[in-house]
């Protein structure tokens, strides 16, 4: 089956445009439950996805006041949503820590490509490990490595993500972890707290890389970058995503029948999405869930758009006030 061909909004108006990234989402969202009908143990979650979103109704300013979504882990539409919910929750999240005067960094947190069979343990890796170095319990004190080993001084609040991304051409997957990490101004000042990219590394890595099948000695890729003022909404944006790419991949129907049961079962009953430190101050100050699948929405009795999703495409039925 041909895949999801895109369609061009850029010369309709705001909410219109909204719409045309409705329609994209549900498309994919229509190939996903495509796939998942062939899939035996997903044919339930099919009829879920072929559900979703078929009635919107939206207020002048775009906001969704009632919706048909399903709130399915798997669904393109959905996943969408939470991460536009996600987005919006952690710029709360940052407003509410800036008399903190808290700065920020971007750190992924990546291990080699793996096989389909190796998905599941290698996101387990990838989560123990992380929390182990975050509450410095990687290393020993008498450990070589354990006087690099403080990053439970050094960052003073964590949102970590998952990301699992799929390269059809290798046919490996890729699970990392995006964090945005607040740290007080003088870590940039201070050399017992401050981590260049290069001891981050060698803290992440630890003896690790011949379990992985690289030489000793050899670091996982590492990435972290001081997020400019100008720049949190990338960073957030960047960690708010985490789990939709592979539902976007430019995949056929083939192509997904072969990815969903792999990520079912890495993924299925796990957290995508954690905070600690000054961002679970902030979420529980604020009564944030981040893993809180509920869309927001509020019936302010202002002037709606209604819109049904017929023949492929999202359709205006009725406005009223």
């Amino acid at each position: 089956m041909n895949k999801l061909q895109k369609p061009d909004y850029s010369d309709f108006g705001e909410l219109n445009q909204l719409i045309g990234s409705f329609d994209v989402h549900k498309g994919y969202a229509a190939l996903v439950a495509t796939a998942m009908q062939e899939i035996s143990v997903m044919e339930n979650k099919a009829s879920h996805l072929w559900e979703c979103g078929t009635y919107l109704e939206l207020d002048e300013q775009g906001r969704l006041v009632k919706s048909t979504l399903c709130r399915e882990r798997r669904c393109p539409l959905c996943q969408w949503r939470r991460s536009l919910r996600v987005y919006g929750q952690v710029q709360k999240m940052l407003q509410w820590l800036e008399p903190g005067g808290y700065k920020y960094l971007h750190l992924v947190l990546t291990i080699p490509n793996c096989r389909a069979d190796d998905l599941k343990n290698q996101c387990d890796w990838l989560y123990t490990r992380s929390t182990a170095m975050f509450s410095d319990r990687l290393f020993g004190k008498r450990d070589q490595l354990g006087p690099i080993a403080h990053c439970k001084r050094s960052f003073k609040g964590i949102v970590r993500a998952l990301e699992v991304t799929y390269n059809s051409d290798t046919d490996l997957y890729h699970p990392h972890l995006h964090c945005l990490i607040a740290v007080k101004s003088s870590y940039f000042t201070n050399p017992a707290d401050y981590y260049s990219q290069e001891k981050l590394s060698v803290l992440w890595t630890g003896y690790a890389a011949p379990n992985f099948g690289m030489k000793h000695g050899d670091l996982f890729v590492l990435h972290v970058k001081r997020v400019k003022d100008s720049e949190k909404n990338n960073a957030v944006a960047e960690v708010a995503k985490y789990a939709v790419k592979p539902f976007h991949c430019d995949l056929d129907i083939d192509g997904y029948k072969k990815i969903l049961p792999v990520l079912n079962r890495a993924l299925s009953g796990r957290r995508m999405l954690q905070i600690y430190g000054v961002f679970a101050d902030a979420a529980r100050a604020l009564k944030i869930d981040l893993n809180d699948d509920k869309e927001e929405t509020e019936d302010s009795g202002a002037l709606t758009r209604k819109f049904s999703f017929i023949h492929g495409k999202y359709r205006e039925v009725a406005k009223h006030d």
